[in-house]
């Protein structure tokens, strides 16, 4: 059993590794903060949730998650604690903000307003 719990809640000690951590946690952290907090030009909980649940038509449980993943499993991440849990829970993440977000909208962002769908 130890060796189970090790495995899951440790760290590679390398440095690739560490750094694509680190740099997966401080781009997940500020979205996080934006849908829990409100910083960062986000809505906070209360918003956020009703955006999820209403316009995205997510259940509760689901957009909590979300929110959880992305704030809670960046924290994690930059510590270095259950790392391999976090990635797990990371990949159907992206997966559902691919399916949800991007894939009506487009990829990537509109930075001369040129998409007509808002991105």
């Amino acid at each position: 059993m130890e060796n189970i719990r090790n495995k899951i809640f440790s760290t590679a000690g390398n440095w690739p590794a560490t750094i694509s951590r680190l740099t997966l946690g401080f781009i997940l952290l500020p979205h996080g903060a934006q849908k829990l907090l409100g910083l960062f030009g986000g809505f906070g909980f209360t918003h956020t949730m009703q955006y999820f649940t209403n316009v995205v038509h997510l259940p509760w449980l689901i957009g909590f998650l979300v929110i959880l993943i992305e704030f809670a499993g960046s924290i994690l991440l930059i510590l270095g604690w259950a790392t391999r849990v976090i990635a797990a829970l990371i990949i159907p993440l992206f997966i559902g903000i691919i399916i949800t977000h991007h894939w009506q909208a487009g990829f990537f962002m509109d930075w001369f307003g040129a998409n007509p769908k808002g991105f």
